[in-house]
């Protein structure tokens, strides 16, 4: 693809953006207001490594322990027994490289 064809599709996409922003939203239901928020914050805090500002979090959404082996670029790696919908801490984002799953702990 050439960077003409890239430069059209980017400015494409984001016009197609601009458009559904601006075609307004429709009356939503109370029931469906608190599932959408339900799901804000499920996307705030996923199942999963997922990242927080600057720190790797891994939030454990399963109904076992979790044992995680969590590889650093800097420290020394170390595991994590996570338990049923809690959620570990892994240390700062850039020095997190990997996380297994050793199983159950």
């Amino acid at each position: 693809m050439t960077r003409t064809n890239t430069a059209r599709r980017v400015v494409l996409a984001a016009s197609i953006g601009a458009i559904l922003l601006a075609g307004g939203t429709a009356a939503v239901p109370a029931g469906a207001a608190a599932a959408a928020g339900a799901a804000a914050a499920a996307a705030r805090n996923p199942c999963g490594l997922y990242r927080d500002n600057d720190q790797a979090m891994y939030k454990n959404c399963s109904q076992a322990n979790e044992n995680l082996f969590v590889t650093r670029i800097v420290s020394s790696n170390t595991y994590h027994c996570v338990t049923p919908g809690s959620v570990a801490h892994l240390g700062s984002w850039n020095n997190v490289f990997r996380v297994y799953h050793r199983g159950t702990c």
